[in-house]
């Protein structure tokens, strides 16, 4: 414990010294609970974990700080999380971190001054609504929670690549587990990506795929040698997942025979999520996902609905069902699940539906992420615009009967939306 490295946890707590001893101090009973000091040696990381997970320590950058590329947008999610435990994951992530730290030194060593910083190139392409399960976040968190508790000083800056239409829900979700200077560290790149990460790594460091000339041995451009690049994981690694922490959470309830359960979710602007889970006892039941658009002269019991996700019959009983829809339109959403085909039997259900709104502070600071690197992120303006018009269009139709509190917001979140932001915004 030298003096470089007691200030990572004063610079982490602003030089508070109480609460960086706190701090110190958590940090040794935590790795101390895991085993952190033995788990390279103790701990046999599963294969699929090897040959599929996203990401790998390649090079340095131009200060001579390790880089660390992530194409995540390749990850088999789905897969990953039947083929393995979520502890499994976590300690695998704590050996990439003890690495970087392990790295930092070797570095350090030398150049004969302190490499204290990593940079982390993140590449969102293919990266869509499978990446954002309950499950799938919920790891995340424990991760960046983490993260932030015992690996301070740890990065050095964050480029994301290819951001899409998702990132800024995505990036509220975690948002609450970020501290201020690891928010202040992360870049959101536009269409010059490739400049940007050649001014901060040079091209021979650079693998090909991502600009640079770097290539492996066999003449690879994406170094496949170093960087894991994910893909479909096999069947053969699945195993059967144990539930039972999953389904403990959720609201019961009985559909009754020939009847329907539906809730209701009012989504005021474009772009958010509907996430759901949901088990039943003994049978499989229906379940769909519709909407209204909001007009003056909306009707109600499901006049004008539209089908967003089609009903149709789930093996619930079976496996646990999971999954999420984009709300790419304002409107009234109905989650309905359907037991009105069976006139004798009820059935019990337990379920989990969140609505996952971008909050406005996300936008901003997204946006402001991205003109520290881009101030015209052109990649679709397009899309933005009709994502804008969307926005406002939803003020403008929104029932005057309404509270004009709630009528205020959806009209200043209109305004608010940039117009000149690219589709990643």
């Amino acid at each position: 414990m030298d003096d470089i490295f007691l200030l990572k946890w004063l610079r982490a707590r602003s030089f508070n010294l109480a609460k960086a001893e706190e701090m110190l101090r958590l940090n040794q009973e935590f790795r101390k609970k895991l085993n952190v000091d033995n788990l390279k040696k103790e701990f046999k990381v599963p294969e699929v974990l090897s040959k599929y997970f996203t990401g790998g320590l390649f090079s340095w950058d131009k200060e001579g700080c390790p880089v660390f590329y992530d194409p995540f947008g390749l990850l088999d999610v789905k897969g990953m999380l039947q083929s393995v435990q979520c502890s499994d994951i976590i300690k695998f992530k704590l050996l990439i971190l003890e690495e970087i730290w392990e790295e930092f030194r070797a570095q350090s060593e030398k150049l004969g001054r302190p490499v204290e910083g990593l940079t982390l190139v993140i590449d969102l392409d293919q990266f869509g609504m499978r990446h954002m399960s309950k499950q799938a976040i919920d790891i995340d968190i424990q991760i960046l929670k983490i993260f932030e508790a015992n690996y301070p000083e740890t990065l050095k800056a964050a480029m994301i690549i290819r951001a899409p239409r998702l990132f800024p829900v995505l990036y509220s979700l975690v948002r609450p587990f970020l501290s201020e200077d690891t928010k202040s560290k992360l870049y959101v790149c536009g269409n010059d990506w490739k400049e940007l990460l050649l001014q901060k790594i040079d091209a021979h460091y650079l693998p090909a795929y991502w600009g640079g000339t770097a290539t492996d041995a066999d003449g690879d451009p994406k170094c496949r040698s170093k960087i894991c690049f994910g893909g479909s994981i096999p069947k053969s690694y699945y195993s059967t997942s144990d539930e039972t922490s999953v389904t403990g959470n959720l609201t019961t309830v009985t559909v009754q025979s020939g009847s329907c359960l539906t809730l209701e979710y009012d989504v005021l602007v474009p772009n958010c999520i509907i996430r759901w889970q949901f088990k039943s006892d003994h049978h499989d039941i229906k379940f769909g996902v519709y909407m209204r658009k909001r007009t003056k002269n909306s009707g109600k019991q499901g006049e004008g609905l539209k089908e967003v996700v089609p009903s149709e019959k789930h093996n619930s009983h079976k496996v646990l069902a999971e999954g999420e829809v984009l709300c790419t339109e304002a409107g009234l959403y109905v989650v309905k699940f359907d037991n009105s085909y069976s006139w004798m039997t009820s059935k019990k259900l337990r379920y989990n539906i969140e609505l996952i709104i971008p909050s406005k502070e996300t936008f901003q600071e997204v946006r402001g992420a991205a003109k520290e690197f881009n101030t015209d992120q052109s990649q679709d303006k397009e899309r933005s615009q009709e994502s804008f018009q969307e926005v406002k269009g939803a003020a403008k139709e929104f029932n005057t009967d309404q509270s004009q509190e709630t009528f205020q917001e959806v009209k200043g979140a209109a305004k608010e939306f940039n117009t000149d932001q690219s589709q990643d915004k």
